[in-house]
């Protein structure tokens, strides 16, 4: 192993083990939140850590040095939620800003203020304290916080964007702010549909079903 290898190794494994670690304490918590019988507005957790070169473009991209990466760039762990509805998206920030392992350093809502290219996520900068071998490993982990609608719209971005070098077309980038609007329409319907439905008196009602997968399963949500 080459001296570069070594210290990349080195320099990712705190945030290998920050999004590792996380992954299973909202584990924890959703099966705390099962056995207690109480609604639980996370549906799907998924973690990444960036790999070096997507961390050096990043960097160039945003004018960082290569001293200030730890800091400069946020999202080096990051962790993201997927839920039904905007009223759980934020119920989960509620969950996350009481904990003691993390300190919110910043919030950026881009639910309530979309991005220009119509991005909508709840954006959540926390420093978490690794416990490493000989000392703790203080790291910025980002929590992106969304519903279902707003992934498919933001994955589908992304992805052309990163396939052709964030130089999508006018016309295109249009066409991805109007779909935008539409999955913006879908999740108020959506939250509107929920809240009638709890007005609605049934004679039966089914308690959300969850199954308790295996942590390994769990773990495998991890990408680079």
């Amino acid at each position: 192993m080459n001296a570069e290898n070594l210290y990349w190794k080195k320099f990712l494994l705190p945030y290998e083990l920050a999004v590792g670690g996380f992954l299973i304490k909202l584990e924890s918590l959703r099966k705390d939140f099962i056995l207690r019988n109480v609604y639980y507005p996370i549906e799907l957790i998924s973690g990444r850590v960036k790999s070096v070169d997507s961390i050096l473009e990043k960097a160039k991209r945003l004018g960082v040095k290569f001293e200030n990466i730890s800091e400069g760039i946020y999202d080096i762990a990051g962790i993201r939620i997927t839920c039904k509805y905007i009223q759980d998206v934020y119920q989960v920030f509620d969950l996350l800003k009481v904990r003691k392992d993390i300190d919110v350093l910043c919030v950026k809502d881009y639910i309530k203020n979309p991005k220009e290219s119509g991005y909508r996520s709840l954006h959540i900068v926390a420093k978490y304290r690794v416990e490493m071998v000989e000392k703790q490993a203080p790291i910025n982990i980002e929590f992106q916080i969304r519903t279902h609608a707003m992934h498919l719209w933001a994955s589908i971005e992304h992805s052309l964007q990163y396939k052709y070098y964030y130089q999508l077309p006018q016309e295109i980038k249009g066409r991805l702010y109007q779909a935008s609007l539409i999955t913006a329409q879908l999740d108020e319907e959506m939250a509107k549909i929920k809240n009638a439905m709890q007005e609605v008196v049934v004679e039966k009602e089914r308690n959300e079903e969850y199954e308790f997968e295996d942590l390994n399963i769990f773990l495998n949500n991890i990408r680079r």
